[in-house]
């Protein structure tokens, strides 16, 4: 896993951003086009994206890459402020949450979900899941009939 989040890092130097939605697809084995999917819905494809909602609880970036993951970022040297300036970084760790979310739940819509609301069993985060995994299903048909590629180049012009 280490070599895997090396590479990354090194190939989101000189990548566009909308290379890192195939590029990630590639690596973690999902769609692209369903990474674009959670990538609108998360920011709009802004790759400044920030929803503050406390001083400990944000999300940042094209994916939304939440404040409760970043001490597990850490140890393969993510930072907050990478995720916020790289949008490849950004993209990549955002794939890398949903693969996890795939590898507990299947490919399904549920992990669709889960990369939103979690694996909590509760009716009220199943709820969200369902609510959200909607959202991007909407999202991913409309990419599939008319491709969107995402943010032009890695600066989010």
């Amino acid at each position: 896993m280490k070599k895997l989040f090396t590479l990354m890092l090194l190939l989101s130097q000189n990548v566009s951003a909308a290379d890192c939605f195939d590029l990630a697809g590639q690596a973690y084995r999902i769609d692209p086009d369903l990474l674009r999917s959670l990538s609108f819905r998360e920011s709009s494809f802004n790759p400044r994206a920030l929803n503050v909602v406390s001083e400990k609880k944000y999300a940042v970036g094209l994916m939304q890459i939440h404040s409760n993951n970043f001490p597990h970022l850490a140890q393969f040297g993510i930072t907050p402020e990478g995720l916020y300036r790289d949008p490849c970084l950004n993209i990549y760790t955002g794939a890398y949450y949903m693969a996890h979310a795939i590898k507990r739940m299947g490919y399904n819509w549920e992990a669709v979900g889960a990369y939103y609301a979690g694996f909590s069993a509760s009716p009220e985060q199943a709820a969200k899941r369902k609510w959200y995994a909607d959202r991007v299903k909407s999202t991913y048909e409309q990419i599939k009939k008319a491709p969107l590629k995402g943010p032009k180049d890695s600066k989010g012009s």
